[in-house]
């Protein structure tokens, strides 16, 4: 069985704000279907555990975060998180990575996200500045779920928590078994 560790990307209160929404809360409601995806499969079976610090400093959630998942028995850590723009035009999903074993996990997701979210030239891109990515021991991505900024990938992701987790889902169980 894999084990999943899934980050909600930010403190509460500490992440992106727009149309209504702010980011801790969205990515909460998102991790909460995201589990429950990919604990559904049973040909892939997979186990996945909610790293939330939610009363923390935003620096103090990512060193959390990194020594939680550090000190699992995980396979990925999925870092969940929302876009955020000065223009409200600017739309769509994209995977961020920083290992060429994360690259290969960010294109399975990605893959599968990005057609409901789209707008990004780059549906995956190499972050080397991501303190998350650097410094966990399994392989890691951070997923922006479109933009909060955007009426309507804000709106879309808040009525299809679902659907937007069940594109993650697959895309690591595609990963997986990808890797077996």
């Amino acid at each position: 069985m894999k084990r999943v560790a899934i980050d909600i990307g930010h403190a509460n209160g500490t992440g992106a704000r727009g149309n209504g929404f702010e980011e801790h809360e969205q990515c909460k409601k998102l991790a909460v279907e995201l589990k429950k995806a990919l604990e559904a499969f049973k040909l892939c079976p997979i186990q996945a555990d909610i790293i939330d610090f939610p009363e923390m400093s935003n620096g103090g959630d990512l060193a959390a975060t990194v020594r939680a998942v550090n000190a699992g028995n995980y396979a990925a850590c999925i870092s969940l998180h929302m876009d955020a723009s000065d223009s409200p035009k600017a739309k769509g999903a994209h995977v961020c990575y920083y290992s060429e074993r994360g690259k290969e996990l960010a294109k399975e997701i990605a893959l599968r996200l990005c057609p409901q979210l789209p707008g990004r030239a780059n549906t995956t891109v190499k972050r080397t500045d991501l303190y998350v990515l650097k410094n966990t021991r399994p392989v890691a991505v951070l997923v922006e779920c479109g933009f909060i900024t955007n009426p309507n990938d804000a709106e879309w992701v808040d009525k299809n928590p679902d659907r937007v987790a069940l594109s993650i889902a697959l895309g690591i169980a595609s990963f997986f078994d990808y890797e077996n």
